[in-house]
């Protein structure tokens, strides 16, 4: 073996030793990641990106018309949203992950919810109709070869490509959240109690599947396995809380939280671990709200906090730990 590379794997060896015990000795260790969202800080809503700890905050969209609800796509280089600024009805667009090269994907009555395919071919969303049913419609990821996939709204994709998640309504009974497979088959309800659910996201190892319900009055996020098992709670406080997006290593979820539902009442983005601890506020909201939050792929580094370490050698990498 010749030594540079010798050298680079032992020190690839050493980081993955160093980071299992550090690890095993703190517990919670998160990858670093952006994030994607809307703000309504300067007048209208627009599409930011921001570090994983809510810093180093961009503008990608200028636009007098509003864009909102962006979905990265799997490698990073992209990023969907919902805008009218063309006129009339809401659609999907594209653009670069920096803001550039801006193109509109849908051209029909109605377009809002994208999420891609994990293979990033696909991209799933919401369409209405003229009499405004909202259905599950999925299209190439240049915007080709549109199709109905079910009835309902709001999709996520799983992991794996096979299945996805949305919220549907019978027209009877509360909203629900169902998966159905990827070609059409397998409709299957996961929730089946009192109170509206909705904004499904499905874990990056797809064994769960976050949701948003109505709990005493508030909203909270909980959690469902794949299968409609084992029922979670993660948030308990006097607040709405919403829009649930995991981490890329499934460790924490970024979500919006608001005392009250007017306009005046500020909607910011949280961080919590995967099982519901809190552990913080992503930036300042005094300037307007921040809502609809999508986490990017994983790259090189983790969550913020105030204990870290930087590992040099053939590969840096650096990595926070939780208490």
């Amino acid at each position: 073996m010749p030594f540079k590379t010798g050298r680079t794997f032992a020190a690839a060896v050493v980081m993955c030793l160093i980071m299992q015990t550090l690890i095993a000795g703190f517990g919670h260790a998160a990858l670093k990641a952006k994030i994607a969202f809307t703000s309504i800080r300067d007048g209208n809503s627009d599409i930011y990106v921001m570090d994983s700890g809510g810093g180093n905050r961009e503008r990608l969209t200028i636009n007098p018309t509003d864009d909102v609800d962006p979905a990265w796509s799997p490698d990073g280089t992209k990023i969907a949203f919902v805008s009218n600024r063309n006129g009339g009805f809401i659609q999907v667009y594209v653009m670069h992950a920096d803001g550039t090269l801006l193109n509109r994907l849908t051209d029909g009555l109605w377009a809002s919810d994208p999420d891609w395919s994990p293979d990033g071919d696909k991209i799933a969303f919401t369409s209405r109709n003229a009499a405004g049913r909202a259905h599950i419609a999925v299209m190439d990821a240049d915007g080709h070869n549109v199709f109905k996939l079910s009835d309902g709204r709001n999709p996520s994709w799983s992991p794996d490509g096979r299945r996805l998640a949305f919220e549907f309504w019978d027209g009877l009974n509360d909203n629900q959240i169902y998966t159905i497979d990827a070609n059409g088959q397998g409709f299957k309800r996961l929730t089946a109690d009192l109170g509206d659910k909705n904004g499904p996201a499905w874990s990056p190892d797809g064994r769960r599947i976050a949701y948003v319900s109505w709990e005493d009055g508030f909203l909270q996020i909980h959690v469902v396995d794949s299968e409609g098992k084992d029922h979670q709670r993660l948030t308990r406080n006097r607040a709405y809380n919403m829009s649930p997006t995991w981490s890329p290593d499934g460790q924490a979820i970024a979500y919006v939280s608001a005392k009250g539902l007017d306009m005046g009442d500020r909607r910011a983005i949280h961080l919590m671990t995967a099982d519901g601890e809190y552990l913080e506020q992503l930036g300042d909201i005094r300037d307007g709200h921040d809502i609809q939050p999508d986490f990017g792929p994983m790259e090189l580094g983790v969550l913020p906090s105030s204990d870290k370490i930087a590992i040099w050698g053939e590969i840096k990498a650096s990595i926070t730990f939780r208490r």
